[in-house]
């Protein structure tokens, strides 16, 4: 009787073993490295001029994502202040490497001036939005 226990012992174990080491569970893994992107939405068809910040943690590099439009990036520490010249519409303006696309939540970006075509500079923001994803 006591050998019948005891195989029955090791076979739950080995059955416990096996069912752990053929779960469908992983390990969590780690930061992944990529690059985020802003997105513009504009009232108005005729922007010139756009310049925003970007703020966030270890922002690694700036990636211009429409070669037609001029793009100048300075940093301060965490921020960015990018200028964006060119026929600029709703959509797509820049793209920034981080150290983890999870922590988009960290990152941020916001409108400073517009101008429009003529250089004439925006009297409002007020519809202008940028998003970071």
């Amino acid at each position: 009787m006591l050998k019948k226990k005891a195989h029955m012992v090791i076979g739950l174990a080995l059955g416990l073993v096996a069912g752990i080491a053929c779960s469908d569970d992983e390990t969590p893994a780690g930061p992944t490295a990529g690059t985020l992107s802003v997105t513009l939405a504009t009232p108005n068809m005729d922007d010139g001029a756009i310049l925003f910040e970007v703020t966030g943690p270890d922002i690694v590099a700036v990636t211009v994502t429409v070669p037609e439009l001029y793009t100048h990036v300075g940093r301060d520490g965490s921020t960015l202040t990018i200028v964006v010249v060119g026929d600029i519409a709703s959509g797509l303006l820049v793209g920034f490497d981080v150290p983890d696309v999870g922590a988009v939540a960290s990152y941020g970006a916001t409108v400073l001036q517009v101008a429009d075509r003529t250089n004439a500079p925006r009297g409002a923001l007020s519809g202008y939005n940028l998003t970071v994803e």
